[in-house]
């Protein structure tokens, strides 16, 4: 029986639309692959696990965009406005929660820009009944680990939760710790995977 949902924020709850900040900094689109290998690939994971700063990463990033410093450090004030929330979030949580179903998020995050959106813009956390985010717990998806925190910290059995992620990986790193999962490929199309596993629940 599913008792739980849990939700990934980035491109599931919120929009991440670094590249777009970019090429409106006037970034070029070799530079924004360059960031996205060198960066988004590589050391925001350390970022993401909470073992690097916003501010070592940042210096890094000059180091591998010479000669782009001002435009990055334009492109960096912009990093609020790229997590913007999508419409439905708050409303999807608060409707399961309504339901009687626990609510938990997971995700990887950076400290400081979660710390920041959770008090000014991410109204849906106020609905979640636990959340592990990576930076503060120095894990970050798809380590098993990570799955495991969520459960023993909140007393779940991984068999009652579905996860809802939109990488592959990651749900099926999940998967593969006992959870249900689906892959997020869009708002629509979750609900009704989610109502397919949910109805499940009445024929048991």
């Amino acid at each position: 029986m599913i008792r739980n949902v849990v939700f990934d924020i980035g491109k599931v709850l919120v929009d991440f639309n670094w590249e777009k900040a970019a090429a409106e900094t006037g970034f070029s689109e070799a530079d924004i692959e360059l960031m996205r290998r060198e960066v988004i690939g590589n050391r925001w994971d350390e970022v993401d696990r909470g073992v690097m700063t916003e501010e070592e990463a940042k210096e890094y990033i000059k180091e591998v965009l010479p000669g782009l410093e001002d435009k990055f450090d334009r492109f960096y004030e912009k990093l609020d406005e790229m997590v913007p929330v999508r419409p439905y979030a708050e409303d999807w949580l608060k409707s399961l929660k309504e339901r009687g179903l626990g609510v938990y998020l997971l995700s990887n995050f950076p400290e400081k820009l979660f710390i920041y959106e959770e008090e000014h813009n991410f109204g849906f956390v106020k609905h979640a009944d636990g959340k592990i985010i990576s930076s503060f717990v120095k894990l970050i998806k798809p380590d098993p680990q990570i799955y495991r925190c969520l459960l023993d910290t909140y007393g779940l059995k991984a068999e009652e939760c579905v996860f809802i992620d939109d990488r592959e990986d990651n749900v099926k790193a999940a998967k593969e710790c006992g959870f249900n999962g689906i892959v997020f490929t869009g708002y629509e199309d979750a609900c009704a995977s989610l109502e397919i596993l949910l109805g499940a629940n009445e024929d048991e």
